[in-house]
């Protein structure tokens, strides 16, 4: 469902456009920019339709090397940011202010290895032997998720030049969590049940995290 509305979205975007062009307007100043911040480093396109509704796409990406911890269990490993997106500004008095809606597209995720503890995995409060074990852990959010959030700045219909711009806001999705241990871990008496305990307990931990917070910051050049 949320596919099928971004791909509706988009099209009543581009209708829009194509409007404006048949009415012998350009839709505005296309401006391009770059952008980092929680989705990693990136590109985006600013097209003005109006002094009141402009449009938006980004390309952004980047990974985190880190240490999480979940109950006793101490991971290290990569997260991979993705950032991309498809946005619609909304400029209600006419001004820097934006309201924004959206998508973000990618689905930010993470692969992570679980850290012995003196020479042992305590996994659901039990120990086991981390002589030739492994438990690791994968999270991952949904690959499309819709986005609102408010932001200033960005390219103005009729105002060409050097942007900057701020945008706060939230993505909207329920990551899910998965725990693998290898055959080594899995031999160990009660490690496979322990194991779906505890992955059980972590999916209810990120449940609860169904927001994923968006902080960016963009400077580019509208044409």
């Amino acid at each position: 469902m949320i596919k099928i509305r971004a791909v509706c979205v988009a099209m009543a975007l581009l209708s829009g456009s194509a409007m404006a062009q048949s009415s012998g307007a350009l839709p505005g100043n296309l401006g391009v920019y770059g952008v980092v911040g929680t989705g990693g480093l990136g590109l985006g396109l600013n097209v003005p339709l109006s002094s009141v509704v402009g449009v938006r796409g980004e390309l952004a990406q980047g990974t985190v090397s880190d240490t999480y911890t979940n109950e006793d269990i101490t991971y290290k490993g990569d997260l991979k940011l993705r950032g991309s997106g498809l946005f619609a500004d909304i400029r209600p008095f006419q001004g820097t202010f934006r309201v924004v809606l959206g998508a973000t597209v990618g689905g930010s995720s993470a692969t992570l290895e679980a850290e012995q503890q003196s020479g042992t995995f305590t996994i659901d409060g039990q120990s086991f032997s981390a002589d030739g074990s492994q438990l690791r852990a994968a999270i991952k959010y949904p690959s499309t998720m819709p986005y609102v959030g408010i932001g200033w700045g960005h390219g103005q219909l009729g105002k060409p030049g050097w942007t900057f711009a701020f945008d706060v806001g939230v993505a909207i999705g329920e990551p899910k969590i998965s725990l693998t241990g290898n055959e080594g871990l899995l031999s160990q008496p009660g490690a496979a049940a322990r194991i779906a305990a505890e992955e059980r307990k972590a999916q209810d931990d990120v449940s609860s995290a169904k927001v994923l917070p968006v902080l960016k910051f963009s400077v580019g050049y509208s044409f």
